[in-house]
């Protein structure tokens, strides 16, 4: 005669694996760090990311070829900088050049966009994008931005003088706008490549003091049913197995 425990086993093990299913849903809305997709450009609002530093007047390389800035996310979700516009002075008008994507930075990563790609000639750089001729730091004053498709502000830092060779660091102000009052120069003994000052790719050397940042939504209500239901089908499943007993 055969035997029949193996369909109290099955029931159990299906139990298990939808109860499973529905937890890793449910984390994964609720820690959104953990997800899979990152915000896009579609869904970022000014105040979700920082331009931590910029280099606009390089010192050991060509001008212009050693332009740079940096890029953080501060957020505990990951974004995605494609498909966003990077907007620069040039005159009266604007100059700008469309990200290509995707571009994911992780919590707490940086990115590097500059002039130039190769590191021998834009002083020692690994860069995540280069824009060639598309903008162009100027050195007594200028800003760069980084905008939505349809011009939607989301970050900008300017500048009304530079110190040659050295970069401009973030270490206050408010989002998405950021002057001045609220740069300071790289310290000297933080160099980089061929020995401009500044950190590429890393914490500047003082605190990036910004305020005004913007914290993704908060999972709706809808994701706690989802854990609970997991929750209880879990439950369930025990009580199966004590009552195939």
């Amino acid at each position: 005669m055969q035997s029949n425990t193996t369909q109290p086993n099955t029931r159990r093990n299906l139990s298990h694996y939808v109860f499973a299913a529905s937890l890793c849903i449910g984390l994964a809305s609720i820690h959104p760090a953990r997800a899979t997709a990152p915000i896009g450009a579609a869904d970022l609002v000014p105040g979700q990311i920082v331009i931590s530093e910029v280099m606009a007047n390089p010192a050991r390389v060509d001008d212009t070829l050693g332009e740079w800035f940096e890029v953080f996310n501060a957020l505990t979700v990951p974004v995605d900088l494609g498909g966003l516009v990077v907007a620069s002075q040039r005159g009266a008008g604007v100059e700008s050049f469309s990200i290509s994507g995707p571009l994911v930075l992780d919590p707490g990563a940086f990115a590097v966009f500059g002039s130039s790609a190769n590191p021998a000639l834009n002083g020692g750089l690994v860069v995540d994008r280069s824009w060639g001729n598309a903008i162009s730091l100027g050195n007594a004053s200028d800003y760069v931005s980084i905008r939505t498709e349809d011009g939607i502000n989301l970050v900008s830092v300017s500048w009304t003088s530079t110190v040659s060779g050295a970069s401009a660091e973030v270490r206050g102000g408010t989002l998405p706008t950021i002057g001045q009052p609220d740069l300071a120069t790289t310290t000297a003994g933080l160099v980089y490549g061929l020995g401009d000052r500044g950190t590429p790719r890393a914490a500047n050397g003082g605190v990036l003091g910004v305020a005004g940042i913007v914290a993704p939504p908060v999972p709706e209500p809808s994701t706690y049913a989802m854990l609970a239901a997991g929750l209880a089908l879990l439950g369930l499943s025990r009580r199966r197995v004590r009552v195939a007993h």
